[in-house]
């Protein structure tokens, strides 16, 4: 679900295995990359610390080119740098307790620059965090300033708080996700927008963004019911799925509002898959409740950064190009000249 130009992000490179690829969607999907401090991981870090006598302990999510930590405890930074080869990348290739006495004893580690410089890591212990679909997206791990090794009792808490580590970020993605649709609700769309704000400002890429919103949803609701009308909300959240790519991001803002977030998308490829958006709506046969219905969908568009360079700003200019749509006559598309100063119109 990311574009493979960034090799900053959670992004699969290129040569990246289908498990790693799988791997860095599935840790995408928690939408906890680049997040705050949060009291449930801290919790956990400082008794990982407390029971095996540590004097670092991290919920690491090995990202692609980087390990960024959701919880450090007396580390003192977010995130570091790793190509792969560092101790938590090499923790989660088994589903076993990864231990390393003493790095300096280990050829894999011996230089390795958190080895041979600040803060001269002498011992790791990582427990890899599984998900319920067996992959491994981090680790919890505690780190020491000399060669030890765990007792069996510190060993399996260590792998035991690893669990409770992945059922907080479970909840966490029951919570972002909208009960009807099955689609990420509002929380995680602004969060997940701006992580990819992020990740397209240290890459130098784009970010699409797409406003959608079922024209006369009202009269469907008001003629047909509520029981009908979510039947409609949930086809139109399966067919933008089957129309989007899995690096994309799909949400229900609110109501019939929808935003997909397209990462690495120009402005050519962001018209073209809004245009299949409105075609495959436009097209689909919903019958509720034997009723059939045409649906047809008003969209506008926005773009990373010639339409805005926040959040805030880029979900402003794809709700006022979407209104310009509603304006227009609805079953169209409308994004903002990539100055700014001009919308152009397309559609039905």
């Amino acid at each position: 679900m990311t574009n493979p130009k960034d090799p900053g992000g959670a992004l699969p490179r290129p040569d990246a295995s289908p498990v790693d690829a799988a791997r860095l969607l599935a840790l995408r999907s928690y939408c906890v990359l680049d997040t705050g401090r949060e009291g449930r991981f801290d919790d956990l870090t400082a008794l990982a610390a407390s029971i095996c006598e540590a004097p670092v302990s991290l919920v690491s999510l090995v990202d692609s080119g980087r390990l960024f930590f959701k919880s450090e405890h007396g580390l003192g930074v977010r995130e570091v740098p790793d190509a792969g080869e560092g101790f938590c990348s090499h923790a989660i290739r088994q589903r076993g307790l990864f231990e390393i006495p003493d790095t300096r004893e280990d050829a894999r580690f011996a230089s390795h620059p958190l080895v041979t410089g600040t803060p001269h890591v002498r011992f790791y212990a990582g427990a890899p965090l599984i998900t319920p679909d067996d992959l491994a997206v981090g680790t919890l791990c505690v780190i020491d300033f000399r060669p030890r090794r765990l007792d069996a009792r510190q060993a399996e808490a260590l792998r035991i708080l690893s669990r409770q580590v992945i059922a907080q970020l479970e909840l966490n993605l029951q919570a972002m996700r909208d009960p009807l649709t099955g689609l990420y609700n509002r929380r995680p769309l602004e969060e997940s927008l701006h992580r990819e704000l992020l990740r397209a400002r240290r890459s130098g890429t784009t970010v699409g963004l797409m406003a959608i919103d079922l024209d006369r949803f009202k009269q469907v609701n008001d003629t047909l019911g509520h029981d009908a009308g979510d039947a409609v909300l949930r086809t139109i959240a399966r067919e933008l799925m089957a129309c989007v790519r899995e690096e994309d991001i799909v949400c229900r803002a609110g109501g019939e509002e929808f935003v997909v977030i397209l990462p690495g998308t120009g402005e050519y490829a962001l018209r073209e898959r809004a245009e299949l958006v409105r075609h495959t709506v436009e097209r689909e046969a919903i019958t509720t409740f034997g009723n059939p219905l045409q649906v047809t969908v008003s969209i506008g568009l926005a773009l990373f950064p010639g339409h805005g360079t926040t959040t805030s700003a880029l979900m402003r200019a794809a709700d006022s190009a979407l209104y310009q749509a509603k304006g227009a006559g609805r079953n169209c598309i409308v994004m903002a000249d990539i100055q700014g100063d001009q919308l152009t119109l397309w559609g039905a």
